[in-house]
């Protein structure tokens, strides 16, 4: 066992993939024992689960008198002791969670099996998630164990990647392990300690406040949870005391087909049949601005002029834009879309790693492009062949990676997937694709006119060149599209804000 190399696995679907890639790359076989450990000739994976270590009832960091007084929730006495700012956290061996009439869980399984096989390795490994919270989950357990997770005996070194796949890991151990005692690596660790430090201390000490002052032991609060809460108060309350407002348009139709919209008259925010914001209230006043041009009042085009434009590709996913998107297309909700995500990431090998935020992708990826294509063909035939993988969209820029790319597809199709997963990697792999077509290029027509005091416009837009269009349609890409014109995106800004306004049309 002394002479064994111990990879560390965040969590065990991590660890039986990890497991496969060094099977790949040293050519040998895999095969998981009894505990849980996966051999691969003189390479051993540990599966933890998460954090393996958990912090210490505040009572710990007191006397024994205070302590007495913690476990007894003597809300009185709370105020002698508040505020606990210990020197560092203190962590103890997670337990299982409590059965039967039992009043504290034996020691963490996982806990257990690292504890025994991490004594006496050779060699360790951090193969954690390649984040902050990844590499402190490491980190702690080794130094928990005794052991310098920054040290060379045993020589700890570092394995980062984000990829799930067998080839893509195998590729990277051939191409070497870095130390983990790398600055990278440490400042990582050292960023995700801060936060667990600040988490607990605000969190602890809030609580047990507002404990005190309410006497009441459930209240609990936080560094997120509080802020978050309070936003979401005061949105619900924003909600609640919304009042809509009724607005009219008056629209009018040109001889020649064309369709404008009145848009503003100078000066008239606060006058009678106007609100603040220049807006038509008054009905009647609306269907008089039509029935006047109507009637004949003269008007005179103020400008005319076309202008082209071009949209480059949306970006890839990250989860909460795949989430969005996917629930508005299927009709799923959020939680459906996450669970799919996660099954074709952790069952299928579909997709590339789920939880992140980051919607770019390595330049180095753009090399794999005409495989994946090849392999997204199945899916797409006939959008997927048309790519062209010498296009290069910004989506791929080292200088914007996070911990994490954006999802994107392995280029493993899902075998056996639900409907549900299938057609939320369908959405992938279409965005994905989109990365090989041109830019969207458009031209857009805008007149606008003057009928006494009152300005009218139009706007049309004419397709020049589909380019990424040809994949993901005219469908809006998350928020990300422009307005397409600034003068009636005023108009628009109201909508958003009270109820549709009522068009009032005519002939002109």
């Amino acid at each position: 066992m002394g002479q064994e190399r111990i990879w560390i696995a965040e969590k065990p679907s991590a660890a039986k993939d990890l497991a496969a890639g060094l099977a790949l790359a040293f050519g040998e076989p895999c095969r998981r024992d009894a505990s849980g450990l996966f051999r691969v000739g003189q390479e051993t994976v540990l599966p933890l689960a998460g954090h393996l270590l958990e912090s210490v009832r505040p009572g710990e960091y007191l006397s024994e008198q205070f302590a007495a007084v913690e476990r007894a929730r003597q809300f009185d006495l709370y105020r002698q002791f508040l505020p606990i700012l210990p020197e560092a956290i203190r962590k103890q061996p997670r337990r299982e969670v409590p059965s039967g009439g039992s009043k504290e869980g034996k020691v963490f399984a996982p806990y257990v099996l690292a504890s025994k096989i991490l004594k006496g390795a050779r060699e360790i490994v951090n193969a954690g998630d390649i984040d902050r919270e990844g590499q402190l989950i490491v980190d702690e357990l080794l130094e928990h164990l005794g052991i310098d997770p920054y040290g060379s005996r045993p020589m700890v070194w570092r394995f980062g990647l984000a990829s799930n796949v067998a080839a893509d890991i195998a590729a990277a151990v051939k191409a070497g392990l870095e130390r983990n005692s790398d600055p990278k690596w440490v400042l990582k660790s050292q960023a995700a300690s801060t936060r667990e430090y600040l988490d607990y201390c605000w969190g602890m000490n809030l609580s047990m406040v507002g404990q005190v002052q309410h006497r009441n032991a459930r209240i609990a609060a936080g560094r997120v949870q509080t802020p978050v809460l309070a936003l979401v108060d005061r949105r619900c309350r924003e909600v609640d005391e919304f009042r809509p407002t009724t607005y009219y348009v008056p629209v009018v139709t040109l001889k020649d087909g064309t369709v404008m919209r009145w848009y503003k008259r100078d000066g008239a925010e606060g006058l009678p049949g106007f609100d603040a914001e220049g807006r038509i209230t008054d009905e009647s006043l609306a269907r008089q601005i039509v029935q006047r041009i109507a009637a004949g009042l003269p008007g005179r085009c103020t400008l005319a002029k076309v202008t082209q434009h071009s949209e480059k590709q949306p970006l890839p996913f990250s989860l909460s834009s795949l989430q969005a998107t996917a629930s508005r297309e299927l009709g799923l909700t959020l939680e459906q879309v996450g669970d799919c995500a996660k099954g074709l990431y952790q069952k299928h090998k579909a997709i590339s790693y789920i939880g992140t935020d980051c919607k770019f992708l390595p330049e180095s990826m753009h090399a794999n492009a005409p495989q994946l294509l090849r392999a997204l063909g199945a899916v797409y035939p006939k959008q997927a062949p048309g790519a062209d993988a010498r296009i290069k969209s910004p989506a791929f820029n080292d200088a914007k990676l996070d911990e994490h790319f954006a999802i994107v597809p392995t280029g493993t199709l899902p075998q056996g997937a639900s409907a549900d997963e299938m057609n939320v990697f369908r959405i992938v792999a279409r965005r994905f694709i989109a990365q090989f077509y041109p830019e969207y290029v458009y031209r857009r027509h805008k007149i606008e006119g003057l009928f006494g005091a009152d300005h009218f416009a139009a706007v049309a837009k004419q397709d020049v060149r589909l380019g990424w269009k040809e994949v993901e349609g005219h469908a809006a890409r998350d928020g990300q599209e422009a307005e397409p014109d600034a003068a009636l995106a005023e108009r628009d800004e109201h909508r958003d804000k009270d109820q549709p306004a009522d068009d009032v049309q005519d002939v002109a």
